[in-house]
């Protein structure tokens, strides 16, 4: 029989835990690249209530690589433009303006078209960069120099165009290809593919796509544009590798690139104070 102290310690914990959850609510920053070459739209929503809410519609990041570092502080961007180089930088949250960091240089520094740029909880950045059916690559990039090292290949196939990436919570890495309209892990330190389920994530996706998780739920989101305007913002089951459609975003005409404000969880912590049974528990919550 457990002493009341214990119980009283085991409910308080669950209470507890309960509540940090629910009210860590992570919000999506999208930038929609459809309707300018020169501006674009920054949109913010809370995953669980996507709507078409624009924070600017002034904002000069002009790629389709983006994230947030782990601790969600700052959300960096690797340019895509025509002239080259392409620079890694960061982009306002307020604004969506580009601010240049640094060229992007070393085994990447010829890439024209950085497709995917994913932090892992260890502070890791990655991006993925496409140079067409099958010329998928796999690299680093140091957040603060630009400088890249490559890991590998994104071996999924000869046809393949991997248009993102987007790791977990527990540091596994997932791709989207376009081609066969797959989502698949991917072996961060070599490139290797695995495949999910036996089917297709159910969207014809073409052009932009965007890809990233909510940390406090591990819960992979992505904004599936399939052309014209049209598309979906939705779930991705990362057992099946189908996703499931949230709400239509083909009345917001966008083609959004995305990243989810949403920090490397810290676990509950408890201690017990005084002679009584008497327990604090303490979890801290994400900031905006």
């Amino acid at each position: 029989m457990r002493s009341r102290s214990l119980c009283a310690l085991a409910a308080l914990a669950a209470a507890t835990s309960f509540t940090s959850s629910a009210l860590a609510v992570s919000d999506v920053y999208a930038i929609d690249l459809r309707a300018s070459t020169v501006t674009n739209r920054l949109i913010r929503f809370p995953v669980n209530a996507p709507a078409l809410n624009v924070v600017s519609s002034t904002g000069t990041y002009r790629g389709f690589a983006i994230d947030f570092n782990a601790s969600a502080t700052t959300l960096f961007g690797i340019s895509n433009v025509a002239a080259g180089p392409q620079v890694l930088g960061t982009i306002d949250q307020a604004t969506g303006n580009f601010a240049p960091i640094a060229n992007v240089t070393g085994a990447g520094a010829a890439e024209t078209n950085w497709s995917g740029l994913s932090s892992a909880p260890d502070g890791t950045f990655y991006a993925s960069a496409s140079g067409g059916a099958g010329l998928n690559n796999l690299y680093t990039i140091n957040p603060t120099t630009g400088v890249t090292a490559l890991v590998g290949p994104i071996a999924d196939g000869a046809a393949a165009i991997n248009i993102d990436i987007a790791i977990d919570r527990n540091g596994q890495m997932f791709g989207h290809d376009i081609t066969a309209d797959q989502v698949f892990k991917i072996d961060k330190s070599t490139g290797a593919v695995t495949s999910l389920g036996s089917g297709t994530t159910g969207f014809n996706a073409n052009f932009a796509q965007g890809m990233d998780f909510d940390w406090d739920t591990n819960t992979l989101y992505a904004t599936l544009y399939t052309g014209g305007g049209t598309g979906v913002f939705a779930s991705i089951n990362t057992t099946t590798g189908v996703a499931t459609q949230i709400v239509s975003t083909t009345s917001w005409n966008a083609e959004m690139e995305m990243a989810v404000k949403s920090p490397v969880p810290e676990p509950a912590t408890a201690a017990i104070v005084g002679v009584t049974g008497t327990t604090l528990l303490s979890r801290r919550r994400r900031r905006d």
